[in-house]
């Protein structure tokens, strides 16, 4: 992949006020800010065109998970409004993405378009609590339409890595093809007859279809350790085996840090980087290694 410039300002010089998002060359304009700078954004410009949006707020049933809306307008400050005020106000959001263009090329379908695959994205990755409550149906658009749109969603997954918001990522693992298996360093890790093996791509630790985990929480578990294993069996990522001893993960699962998916095997506080080995060494080791 070839380098890109993304250039972040910050409006107000406030990292957590309203912070404008764009690509060199490309004619997407992204606007993130908080709820509270509503007031100011629906002064700007790029309020009154034609866009779509992702409201970003937390779950009251669920604080641990991440609730999101995905909506489009042609005036996108109008329909942001609406869900501040009145009788279609959502009450759950505090932060708020807003995809506009550029120039004012962008039309009614293309937005459309925008929104129901972006629907289609957060729903499918099982990351976030998905608001809308009917999927927006997807347009038919012309071949340079479909195309210059698949190209606004790639810049729009860019934008979001590169700011930390990860609402459309998966953390569902797509399958690795054999010539990059054999390239991968594969580490594992053992305990109570569990046993895990992990992979690092991009910064992102993996623990492998397959791995078993321990069925017992050490009482010494703290409450996020156990929320996250409780979340793991919920959704399914892992199931018990036959005999009730252990738990296996039925597909491959992306964790925050070592540490978290060490603490998913063994159901307690671990230290990742010392409990993950890659041919009898320690990822703290291979790591020391590697920049020597």
């Amino acid at each position: 992949m070839s380098g890109k410039l993304i250039r972040l300002f910050l409006v107000d010089g406030n990292p957590n006020g309203l912070r404008t998002v764009e690509i060199s060359n490309m004619t997407i304009y992204t606007t993130v800010f908080p709820r509270a700078k509503l007031k100011t954004f629906l002064q700007r410009e790029e309020s009154k065109k034609a866009g779509c949006y992702i409201l970003i707020g937390n779950d009251i049933k669920n604080p641990e998970k991440t609730k999101i809306y995905i909506g489009e307008g042609e005036n996108v400050g109008n329909r942001l409004k609406s869900h501040a005020l009145g009788d279609k106000q959502k009450e759950f959001w505090n932060e708020v993405i807003v995809f506009t263009s550029k120039d004012d090329y962008i039309t009614k379908t293309q937005i459309q378009y925008l929104e129901s695959e972006l629907c289609r994205i957060a729903n499918e990755s099982g990351n976030v609590i998905l608001d809308n409550g009917n999927r927006p149906s997807k347009p038919n658009l012309s071949e340079v339409d479909n195309a210059e749109m698949k190209q606004f969603l790639d810049a729009i997954n860019l934008i979001l890595s590169s700011i930390g918001i990860d609402v459309l990522e998966s953390k569902k693992v797509v399958g690795s093809t054999d010539d990059e298996k054999v390239q991968e360093k594969i580490y594992e890790f053992s305990i109570k007859g569990a046993k895990a093996k992990m992979k690092i791509e991009e910064d992102k630790y993996i623990v492998l279809k397959g791995s078993t985990a321990v069925v017992e929480n050490r009482p010494s578990a703290g409450n996020a350790i156990i929320k996250m294993r409780n979340s793991l069996i919920e959704d399914g990522v892992v199931k018990l085996m036959n005999q009730n001893e252990f738990y296996q993960f039925e597909e491959d699962f992306i964790f925050k840090s070592p540490s978290y998916a060490a603490a998913a095997i063994s159901g307690g506080e671990e230290n990742g980087r010392k409990q993950w080995k890659y041919i009898g060494k320690s990822l703290n080791q291979v790591e020391s290694e590697e920049i020597e």
